[in-house]
């Protein structure tokens, strides 16, 4: 999985500047979306000396690389960090066919927390009403406590769910 921005989601966040974060060093933007960040913790244990909330800002795209940064960019699980490469910096060849997507969803189940969706798919509501999903990527809370049901907002971490 990819957690390169796209071109809609670069639309968005040039709109909601108070809700998107953004950090750059020349090679790379990072994006981070505070309303998707279910708090899995990939970035803080896979790069500390980028990723630390006990410092302001929080992230410091200029501690490591740019490619380690993209490397655990990707493996956010809710997409609420996202980076743009920038067109001076080359890090693989460009692919040749277009990516397909996906037939079929994907669900993965994170232990003591959401539901992750990918890959093809609608999440509707209770009156079957279609719900707006911003990106690939859908982390449905199971603890029952989240303030944007159906979605995480990472309260599993304050009330102590656990599988």
């Amino acid at each position: 999985m990819t957690n390169k921005v796209t071109k809609v989601e670069l639309s968005d966040f040039k709109k909601n500047t108070e809700t998107v974060k953004e950090y750059g060093n020349g090679e790379i933007t990072v994006f981070w979306n505070a309303e998707l960040c279910i708090h899995s913790a990939n970035c803080l244990i896979g790069l500390p000396e980028v990723f630390n909330t006990r410092k302001r800002p929080w992230v410091n795209v200029h501690a490591s690389e740019s490619k380690e940064i993209m490397k655990i960019v990707d493996t956010c699980p809710s997409r609420a960090l996202t980076y743009l490469k920038s067109t001076k910096f080359v890090t693989s060849k460009p692919r040749k066919t277009a990516k397909m997507k996906s037939k079929f969803a994907r669900v993965q189940i994170l232990k003591d927390g959401p539901a992750l969706i990918t890959g093809n798919f609608i999440v509707r509501d209770a009156k079957k009403k279609k719900l707006k999903i911003e990106n690939e990527v859908a982390a449905i809370c199971r603890c029952g406590a989240s303030k944007k049901k159906p979605f995480c907002d990472g309260t599993h971490l304050t009330v102590g769910f656990k599988d």
